[in-house]
């Protein structure tokens, strides 16, 4: 586990705030997005997936059920991604990430909600698929058995040992294919009506979107792109503008941050001012 940490200490060396993660995409990055749209410092613990780090002993000593990620501020050790950025936004300083409005503040549930039971374990079992599973081919079945025990929770374990055994059902696939495009149209209607995804501001419902959402225009640049869906592709640029969401993804040290960068050149946005 690598920790960043040079410009991310309060001015007396005092660790604020502590984030265990992977790189800034899908759950992992939920909670990086929303502190640097806040501005607020913390020291950022990297936890390679590709190596498993997740499932080390040294992660289980903070998370002992192996997700990330992992937020520690003041000794208390948060997980859940969605419940720790609105725990992020009630705790600190800066703008506020959820509408005043209660009727807004439903929304921006309501999309959360539909985003992290339906759509984000959708992409992820696509993505992971198309680019873990391969990894997997032809290494020895007792080394991946061992690998499996290591995973704390049962249904992570049925879930990896699917990836390394090549065992999810084609027709899992088709169906979150199916919700994802799905999901695509709902949300471009969703912003036909207003500017962001919970009403007029920005909130936690766009960072809970963009970080899984971000990479459309390079995965799906059939289904997202200025004709198709404008509102949600007018939606991404806006997004991708944004100099918080920028500064999260440059904390990534593999290819999310080039995937980024390729959404963003496809959408025509430049870099954001410092």
């Amino acid at each position: 586990m690598e920790a960043s940490d040079a410009d991310h200490r309060t001015a007396t060396g005092e660790t604020m705030l502590e984030v265990y993660t992977w790189e800034p995409n899908a759950n992992s990055g939920k909670p990086l997005f929303c502190l640097k749209e806040k501005q607020v410092p913390f020291v950022f613990h990297y936890i390679d997936m590709g190596k498993r780090e997740h499932f080390s002993p040294a992660f289980l000593a903070v998370n002992r059920d192996g997700t990330i990620p992992a937020v520690v501020h003041d000794g208390f050790v948060m997980t859940e991604s969605t419940p720790i950025m609105e725990y992020i936004d009630d705790a600190f300083d800066g703008p506020a990430l959820r509408p005043a409005d209660p009727y807004w503040r439903w929304r921006m549930r309501q999309v959360m909600r539909f985003m992290d039971n339906q759509v984000a374990p959708s992409l992820a079992m696509l993505a992971s698929n198309r680019l873990a599973a391969p990894q997997f081919q032809g290494a020895d079945p007792a080394e991946l058995k061992r690998e499996l025990d290591k995973i704390p929770l049962p249904e992570r374990r049925a879930a990896w040992e699917k990836l390394m055994f090549n065992k999810t059902p084609p027709a899992d696939l088709d169906e979150s294919a199916r919700r994802v495009r799905e999901a695509i149209r709902h949300f471009d209607a969703l912003l036909a009506e207003t500017p962001w995804l919970a009403g007029p501001d920005f909130s936690l419902a766009d960072i809970n979107v963009i970080a899984t959402f971000y990479g459309l225009p390079t995965s799906q640049p059939e289904q997202v792109n200025a004709q198709a869906t404008p509102h949600l592709w007018d939606w991404l640029r806006r997004c991708h503008a944004r100099p918080g969401i920028q500064q999260a993804f440059q904390l990534g040290k593999g290819y999310i941050g080039q995937r980024a960068a390729e959404a963003r050149r496809l959408l025509g946005v430049g870099e954001a001012a410092a």
